[in-house]
């Protein structure tokens, strides 16, 4: 067992690693409309914490995150580098506890370092949510996930899964925490579904349907009930054509396969693929092909994973498809996906690589050099995932300068400088400026 000094030196390792690759990261300037939102509400509710309970900022039914903002807003001001410089750390902690879960799991620290490593380089998540202040939700929502999931399943180790134990009240506690961010809980419930039925064995054949997976699920409920009852929901669109329940069920069960597509070939129509190289541009011309052809694979993978490979490799291969089914069922047929909604996926698709590199590692052990050509695949990956995420810094320090964000800034500005403390105490929004508020992850 290893020493926590030990597990400390890995996170100092990856916050380094998460810190030293994305330090372009932090000269990103505001460029998100959501963003100005954020500092706008934050600004509202500075010093006036009895005015934040009446007040519906940007992130309707989240209290926890609006907190946060208002933490950063007083410790920053409205430099964006200090929050961007919280999304890399945050960033670095999801991808230590990554570690410790792959480690506690198989357990093979070879395998949990490498699966870490590949998801601090953004691999299959290309770092969209470090780009702008609003990415710190997908962030701290996968932070309290993936310490709910560790705790739960510590306790279920070393503790047979009783109720009074600190693991069992820590994992609790974080997942009142998660649901305070966003009531997204029932993916996460799934994936501990999962857990208890694949490792039944090793649990001595305990109940999957758990006294504290029942608590859990309980808490999960009340959230999302009082987000229906109290929370902020966006206006439907008003469509002429409506589809049926069967209709939808087929867009989603597409939609899962379009986004695990997205962890392996990231390319959708928008102005990067227009604008980069004749190579990517070509390869997007053959998309339908390709697409096809990784489904295949992926379908191919999960199948014979789930046949031949070890527990702890099924388990996140479910992973991989448990979590993206919240945003496949909210993405409607064809449109434009939410590149940030991989994040949480991704862990299960870093997983997976790093297993399958190791084992080629392993079975090329006594060729000296030949044995190091698998992870020429991992790499190739980091090359990817970091090229989009630089690409996508640029284009965001562009829109920057357009008239509409620049238009953002002087009433953000204006503001600040009157100080008006009116719609704090009254709860009122501004009035929303002339831009296009796009939340689509693009």
């Amino acid at each position: 067992m290893r020493r926590p000094w030990n597990h400390l030196s890995v996170l100092l390792l990856l916050e380094a690693v998460v810190f030293a690759v994305f330090r372009h990261v932090l000269d990103t300037p505001l460029w998100n409309p959501v963003d100005f939102e954020i500092l706008h509400d934050a600004h509202l509710l500075q010093g006036n914490l009895a005015g934040y309970f009446s007040h519906l900022g940007t992130y309707f039914s989240q209290p926890l995150l609006q907190v946060v903002f208002l933490l950063e807003s007083g410790a920053f001001g409205h430099d964006p580098t200090g929050y961007l410089a919280v999304n890399l750390a945050v960033h670095g902690l999801n991808a230590f506890v990554v570690y410790l879960l792959v480690n506690m799991l198989f357990p093979h620290e070879r395998m949990a370092l490498t699966s870490s490593l590949l998801f601090a380089l953004a691999v299959g998540h290309y770092g969209k949510a470090l780009l702008s202040l609003a990415g710190l939700e997908s962030l701290l929502i996968a932070l309290f996930y993936l310490v709910v999931l560790y705790s739960m399943i510590r306790n279920d180790f070393r503790h047979g899964g009783r109720l009074r134990t600190p693991w069992f009240l820590v994992g609790l506690a974080v997942f009142i925490l998660a649901g305070l961010t966003r009531p997204a809980s029932f993916s996460l419930l799934g994936c501990l579904m999962v857990y208890k039925l694949l490792f039944y064995r090793e649990r001595g054949g305990r109940s999957i349907i758990s006294p504290s997976l029942l608590i859990l699920l309980a808490v999960g409920v009340s959230f999302y009930v009082a987000k229906v009852l109290w929370g902020y929901e966006q206006p439907p669109a008003h469509l002429d054509y409506r589809p049926g329940a069967a209709e939808k069920a087929w867009d989603a069960f597409k939609t899962v396969f379009r986004y695990l597509n997205l962890l392996v070939f990231p390319l959708q129509v928008s102005d990067l693929v227009t604008s980069s190289h004749p190579a990517v541009r070509f390869v997007y011309e053959w998309r339908v092909l390709v697409r096809t052809l990784v489904s295949l694979g992926l379908v191919s993978f999960s199948f014979f994973g789930f046949l031949f490979g070890s527990r702890a490799l099924r388990f996140f291969i479910a992973w991989a498809y448990i979590t993206v089914i919240p945003a496949s069922l909210i993405a409607g047929s064809g449109e434009w996906l939410n590149v940030r909604a991989l994040y949480l996926a991704a862990v299960g698709f870093c997983v997976i690589l790093a297993a399958g590199t190791l084992g080629c590692m392993r079975l090329l052990g006594a060729h000296r050099r030949r044995r190091w050509l698998p992870f020429a695949i991992p790499l190739f990956f980091i090359a990817v995932a970091l090229t989009v995420n630089i690409r996508l810094a640029a284009r965001n320090a562009a829109r920057a300068t357009e008239a509409d964000i620049r238009e953002l800034h002087r009433i953000l500005e204006a503001e600040i400088a009157a100080g008006d403390r009116e719609a704090a105490s009254s709860g009122r929004r501004a009035p929303a400026p002339p831009f296009h508020d796009d939340r689509s992850g693009r």
